[in-house]
């Protein structure tokens, strides 16, 4: 078991002068998650980012959890000192963590295992591998004949925010979930972010990213009652098109490797699998921390 002990004076929540000494760990650690934010761009800072001192007064652990208004909170960044005590570090920081989520009402945590390290600690501390997540590929400029629907493509803005917020729990599972905080940002600045749009109202949406020669497709989300009917196609060859007139080559994606349905339809449009996948862990088991 991971060694979640009683020193929590040990562990606190991190303040802005802690943040020199966080990203000198990152940087110099391989225990770490990439932070797709900076700390002191994100709202989850410092609320839910917190920092383990060694005897010395150092810091040797930082781990940023954060729900984003939904009842499972992701693991948003993690770096940990690679001295032999890994297990240490992970256990002070993912026990102050568990508790004051606990305390807010989540029930449970995942981590994204991006650097592939994580899982040999998190499997002795109680998690549990809840998927894996692959990616696929493309790399021509084919598009397969798509229906018509009776649906309207156009870009996001601010005033579709709870639309999309309302998509995306009813297309996902809570882990999987983003929150009003998140879908602001990716509106903001993501090059690529449209929403599909039927009877007045927003039905779907994709969000993308671009840097040239490379394009990411980071979701496609259609609401269940209107899947089926081409939406989601439709999103995705709307998608490419904006990829390749921004001077894409390779467009990637990732997806579970349990959601048949979506790779269905990847496939169709020419995605194939790169071999390349992350575990994606939970717990649930909270009141072991506490």
């Amino acid at each position: 078991m991971l060694n979640y002990d009683a020193r929590m004076e040990a562990v606190r929540k991190a303040r802005p002068e802690d943040l020199p000494a966080i990203r000198a760990l990152q940087r110099r650690t391989r225990f770490k998650m990439p932070c797709a934010w900076r700390c002191e761009e994100c709202q989850a800072f410092p609320a839910n980012l917190y920092v383990a001192f060694g005897d010395e007064g150092e810091i040797g652990g930082a781990l940023c959890t954060w729900p984003d208004g939904a009842p499972a909170a992701r693991v948003r960044m993690a770096a940990l000192e690679n001295d032999g005590n890994t297990s240490r570090w992970l256990g002070l920081v993912l026990s102050r963590a568990l508790t004051e989520l606990c305390r807010s009402g989540v029930r449970e945590l995942t981590w994204i295992d991006y650097e592939g390290w994580a899982g040999h600690y998190l499997s002795r501390g109680g998690f549990v591998l809840l998927e894996r997540v692959i990616t696929l590929a493309k790399f021509d400029y084919l598009l397969p004949e798509v229906r018509a629907c009776d649906v309207l493509l156009r870009s996001s803005s601010e005033q579709d925010v709870s639309g999309i917020v309302a998509v995306d729990r009813a297309a996902f599972p809570p882990h999987w979930w983003h929150g009003e905080v998140t879908i602001r940002r990716n509106i903001a600045l993501s090059p690529y972010f449209v929403v599909a749009e039927a009877e007045g109202e927003i039905v779907g949406y994709a969000s993308g990213d671009l840097h040239k020669p490379l394009a990411h497709l980071n979701r496609i989300a259609v609401a269940p009652a209107y899947q089926g009917r081409g939406i989601g196609s439709r999103l995705l060859r709307d998608a490419l098109l904006a990829f390749w007139a921004w001077g894409a080559e390779e467009v990637t994606l990732n997806t579970q490797q349990s959601n048949h349905t979506s790779q269905r339809l990847y496939r169709r449009f020419g995605f194939e699998p790169t071999g390349e996948s992350v575990a994606v862990w939970k717990t649930s088991s909270f009141g072991h921390h506490n």
